[in-house]
C-alpha cells in the first residue's frame, strides 16, 4: 500500500474549523510545515472539498483522486503548505460527527471527532499514517452564537472573541487529535502527583456519575508513573462521555473519548457496572503511555497497543480495588474467549500485515487482538516477573517517546531483564495464528473446524494454571483423579481444568455428553468464577436442543436442578453482608434460572419490580424486569416509554434486553420494529439490539430478513469498522441447517468484500463445525441427560 510519508514528512499542522451546525458542515484552513521529499506530494482528504493550495505563498494547481490531495512540480525541502477546504458534520460517528442528546425538551447537539483509525483525512487534509507524528496547533469557532464549551487536547491558552485557541500538542499521530464541542457538565480532582483529571457529562446525566471515573483515572495515572518510570506527560487529562459513539472508548492523548455506559456511575449501578468502567478507563490510560507517548510505525503492529493496554487494565484494576478479584474475569473472559475464538484454521495471527485502507478496520479482532494478545502479554509477563517486565517498559518509554516503534523494539528493551529471549517466544505465538492442545507431552494445533495436526509452540514450561495460551487433554483417568482433588487446587488451576475441559469437548477428544455428567459435580461449588464457566458450559450445551422440544424442556429441569441449592443458599435478594463474590453469583445463577424458566423464582422476582425504575434493588434489577415482563408482556410498552426516558445507560440497556429475552411474538415484534426507529434506540446500539433478537429462537428469522432488507442503510451505519460484526455474530448464533443456507446465500456473494471476508470464512467453518458437532453428539447428549 501506497504510503504518503514517502512524498511529505509533516511536521506541525496549525488548524482552523469553523463550524456551520444548521448546515451540517465545517470550513477548514490547515497549514502544514514539513519536508518535501518529491516533486509529487500527496495528502488523505476524504470527503472533503478542497478550495485552493498555497505552498509557501504561491498559488498552485491540485487535484483530486482516488481520496487523495496531489500536488505536482513541486520543490523539494522544507515547505509552507496552506490548504482551504470545506467538509462535512456527519452522523456516522467517524471523522467529525454530530451527536445529539435530550434535555429539558430539547434536543442538544454536539460536534466531536473519531479518528482512529483512518479517519482524521476527514477532517483535513494530511498524512494519516500513525509514523507521521507532527504537532497540531488548533483553533475553533462556530459560525453562530454558543454556550457550551470547547474541549481538545491541550487546555485553551486564550482567544479572540468567539475563537477558542489551544496549546499546540506534543509530537502525536493524526488518529490521536480531538475534540468536543457542546453542552456539559464535569467535575475536576487533583491526584497525588498533581494531575488535574475532570470528566464530562451531558446536562441529561447526573453530574455526580463522573466521581468513579474520576477516582479510577486519578488512581490509574499513579499506578502507571509509578510502574513505568515516565511521568504522565500532559498537564491535564481530561474524559467525556458521549451519547453517540460506536466504539467503547477513545485513547485521544489527554482527551479521551466514551460511550456513556463505558464511563458513568449513577448511584444505583451495579458491581458489574462499576468493574466494566474501572476496566474501560485503566485501558485507555494506559494508552496514554503505550500508543501515545510511543506508537506503532504501521498499523500491522496494532496489537502491541491493545495487547498491552487489555493486560494493564487488569494489573491498574486489581491495584486499585482487589477486593474486585479482576483477573478472575480476565481468566473467564478474555482468555476464554481468546481460545475459543482462536480454534478456526483461519482466524487472524495477532500480527497481521495490512495491504489496503479497508484492511484495517478487520483488524479489530477482540477476541484476537486485544484478548489473545492480552494473554500472551500475561504469559510474558508471568515468565519474567512484573518488577523485571516493567524495568524493560521504563527503558522503552524512555528510548522512544514521541517516536514510533515495531514489536521487535519492545522485546529488544524487555531482553536484558528476562532469563529468555522475549523475541523468540511472542514471534512464535503472535506470527501464526492458534495454539497448541498438550496431550501426555505432544503438541498438536487445537482445531474445532478440521482435524488437527503436529505443529509445535516454544512453551518453556507446562503450568497448569491459566499462564499459557494452550490447553491441557488430560487422559479420563487423569481428569477424575483432578475431580477428585478438586478443592486441593488453586484457583487459577480450577478455571483451566474447566475451560480446557468444555473446550475438547466439542472435539473428537472427548464427547459433549461428558459435560453432563461433570456439571453436577459443582452445583456446591461457592466461586463466582467456576459458575461463570459453567454458565458458559450451558450456553454451549443449549445447541444440542431444539427450541420448545420435549429435550429442552428436560435439558432446562437439568439446569434448574442445578442452581436450585446455591441460589436457595444465598437467596434471590442481595443482602448487606454479600462480597464481590457472592453478587457476581448470584447474577450467574438467577441468568441460569431464568433460561430453565423456575416460574417460582421468577414469580418472586417480578413481586419486586416498581414503576419507580429507581427503587428497584440495583444489582438483581435485570432479573426482576425480565421476570416481570415475562408474566406482564404488554409491560413492553411502558419499558420502551422509560427506554426512552431514562438517562442512566445502564438502567436503558437493562430494559431494553428484557424485551430481546421475551418469548412473547408481540413484544418481540415491537422491539423488531426499534430497529427501524434510530430516534429511540440510537445507532451505536443498533447491532446489539438485532444481535439479542437474531439469538432469539423466537425472533431469528424475521431479525434476519430485517438485515437482508436493510443492509445498505447498515452498511451506512456501521461503517467499515463495525460491518464485519453482522457475518461473525449471526455465525455464531446459527444452530440449524436451514439458517446457515439463509446466512450463506445472504453473505456469501461478499465474500470477496476486503472488510468482510475474514469474517465470512471463519463464519462459515464455525458454522459448519458447530452443526457436525450437534449431529454427531446430539444423541449422546439425549442419553446422558435422561440419566
Amino acid at each position: 500500500m501506497e504510503r504518503l510519508l514517502d512524498y511529505f514528512v509533516p511536521e506541525q499542522y496549525d488548524l482552523r474549523f469553523q463550524f456551520y451546525l444548521e448546515e451540517k458542515m465545517f470550513s477548514g484552513i490547515v497549514v502544514i510545515t514539513g519536508d518535501i521529499k518529491s516533486e509529487t506530494i500527496k495528502f488523505h482528504a476524504v470527503n472533503l472539498e478542497i478550495k485552493k493550495v498555497i505552498i509557501d505563498g504561491e498559488l498552485v494547481d491540485h487535484k483530486t483522486e482516488n481520496d487523495t490531495l496531489v500536488i505536482s512540480d513541486v520543490k523539494l525541502g522544507r515547505a509552507e503548505i496552506t490548504i482551504e477546504y470545506k467538509g462535512v458534520l456527519n452522523e456516522n460517528m467517524e471523522g467529525v460527527y454530530l451527536s445529539t442528546y435530550e434535555h429539558n425538551g430539547k434536543t442538544e447537539t454536539i460536534i466531536t471527532t473519531q479518528f482512529e483509525s483512518h479517519y482524521a483525512r476527514e477532517a483535513f487534509p494530511c498524512i494519516d499514517e500513525p509514523e507521521a507524528k507532527a504537532v497540531f496547533a488548533l483553533k475553533m469557532e462556530m459560525s453562530s452564537k454558543f454556550d457550551g464549551i470547547m474541549l481538545s487536547n491541550m487546555p485553551e491558552k486564550g482567544g479572540n472573541g468567539d475563537l477558542h485557541v489551544f496549546e499546540p500538542t506534543p509530537r502525536m499521530s493524526t488518529y490521536l487529535l480531538a475534540w468536543v464541542i457542546g453542552k456539559f457538565r464535569g467535575k475536576t480532582i487533583t491526584n497525588k502527583h498533581g494531575v488535574e483529571i475532570t470528566t464530562y457529562a451531558a446536562l441529561n446525566q447526573d453530574v455526580n456519575a463522573v466521581d468513579f471515573a474520576n477516582e479510577i483515572a486519578a488512581r490509574s495515572l499513579e499506578f502507571y508513573d509509578d510502574n513505568f518510570k515516565e511521568p504522565y506527560p500532559l498537564k491535564r487529562c481530561v474524559q467525556v462521555a458521549l451519547p453517540d459513539f460506536e466504539a467503547g472508548a477513545m485513547e485521544n492523548w489527554g482527551l479521551v473519548t466514551y460511550r456513556e455506559s463505558m464511563l458513568l456511575v449513577g448511584k444505583k449501578a451495579t458491581l458489574s457496572t462499576k468493574k466494566s468502567v474501572a476496566l474501560t478507563v485503566a485501558h485507555e490510560l494506559s494508552h496514554q503511555w503505550f500508543g501515545d507517548l510511543v506508537t506503532m510505525k504501521w498499523w500491522d503492529d496494532l496489537w502491541l497497543n491493545e495487547s498491552f493496554a487489555s493486560v494493564m487494565e487488569y494489573y491498574a484494576v486489581d491495584y486499585i480495588h482487589p477486593e474486585y478479584h479482576i483477573f478472575e474475569g480476565f481468566f473467564t473472559g478474555d482468555a476464554h474467549a481468546a481460545l475459543l475464538r482462536d480454534a478456526y484454521k483461519d482466524v487472524q495471527s495477532v500480527h497481521q500485515e495490512v495491504h489496503d485502507p479497508a484492511e484495517i478496520a478487520t483488524l479489530f479482532d477482540a477476541a484476537i487482538v486485544y484478548s489473545k494478545g492480552a494473554r500472551l502479554m500475561l504469559m510474558l509477563i508471568r515468565a519474567m516477573g512484573w518488577e523485571n517486565f516493567c524495568k524493560g517498559v521504563a527503558d522503552y518509554f524512555n528510548k522512544y517517546k514521541y517516536s514510533n516503534t515495531v514489536g521487535d523494539d519492545l522485546w529488544q528493551a524487555l531482553k536484558p531483564y528476562a532469563k529468555f529471549d522475549p523475541k523468540s517466544l511472542m514471534h512464535a505465538f503472535i506470527d501464526r495464528p492458534g495454539y497448541p492442545v498438550i496431550t501426555a507431552g505432544k503438541q498438536q494445533r487445537f482445531l474445532l473446524d478440521e482435524e488437527m495436526f503436529d505443529e509445535e509452540w516454544p512453551i518453556p514450561e507446562i503450568l497448569e494454571d491459566m499462564s499459557g495460551h494452550y490447553v491441557i487433554n488430560y487422559s479420563e483417568e487423569e481428569f477424575e483423579k483432578r475431580l477428585e482433588v478438586f478443592e486441593d487446587l488453586s484457583l487459577e488451576e480450577k478455571i483451566r481444568l474447566l475451560i480446557d475441559r468444555s473446550l475438547i469437548a466439542r472435539t473428537d477428544l472427548a464427547a459433549s455428553s461428558s459435560l453432563i455428567k461433570l456439571l453436577p459435580k459443582f452445583e456446591d461449588d461457592d466461586n463466582a468464577a467456576i459458575w461463570s464457566i459453567i454458565l458458559s458450559i450451558v450456553a454451549n450445551l443449549k445447541i444440542f436442543f431444539d427450541n420448545d422440544s420435549k429435550e429442552e424442556a428436560l435439558f432446562k429441569q437439568f439446569v434448574a436442578k442445578l442452581v436450585a441449592k446455591k441460589l436457595k443458599k444465598i437467596g434471590l435478594k442481595t443482602k448487606k453482608s454479600d462480597d464481590e463474590n457472592t453478587l457476581k453469583l448470584r447474577n450467574i445463577l438467577l441468568a441460569l434460572d431464568y433460561y430453565a424458566e423456575v416460574k417460582e423464582d421468577l414469580k418472586k422476582l417480578a413481586e419486586m419490580y416498581s414503576d419507580d425504575l429507581e427503587k428497584i434493588e440495583a444489582e438483581i434489577r435485570e432479573d426482576i424486569l425480565d421476570s416481570k415482563l415475562y408474566f406482564e408482556p404488554k409491560l413492553i410498552n411502558k419499558y420502551i416509554v422509560n427506554y426512552q426516558k431514562v438517562a442512566d445507560p445502564e438502567i436503558k440497556f437493562e430494559l431494553l434486553f428484557a424485551g430481546t429475552l421475551s418469548k412473547d411474538e408481540m413484544v418481540l415484534d415491537k422491539m423488531l420494529d426499534l430497529l427501524n426507529q434510530p430516534e429511540i434506540v440510537k445507532p451505536q446500539d443498533q447491532l446489539y439490539l438485532f444481535i439479542y433478537l437474531y439469538r432469539n429462537p423466537k425472533s431469528k428469522e424475521k431479525a434476519f430478513l430485517w438485515m437482508k432488507e436493510h443492509w445498505e442503510d447498515v452498511k451506512k451505519m456501521a461503517g467499515d469498522k463495525s460491518l464485519e460484526n453482522y457475518p461473525r455474530y449471526t455465525a455464531n448464533a446459527i444452530r440449524k441447517k436451514k439458517d446457515y443456507e439463509m446466512w450463506l446465500e445472504f453473505f456469501e456473494p461478499m465474500k470477496n468484500n476486503s472488510a468482510l471476508k475474514r469474517a465470512i470464512k471463519i463464519g462459515k467453518k464455525e458454522i459448519e463445525a458447530r452443526l457436525r458437532l450437534i449431529e454427531e453428539d446430539k444423541e449422546g447428549v439425549y442419553r446422558a441427560l435422561q440419566k
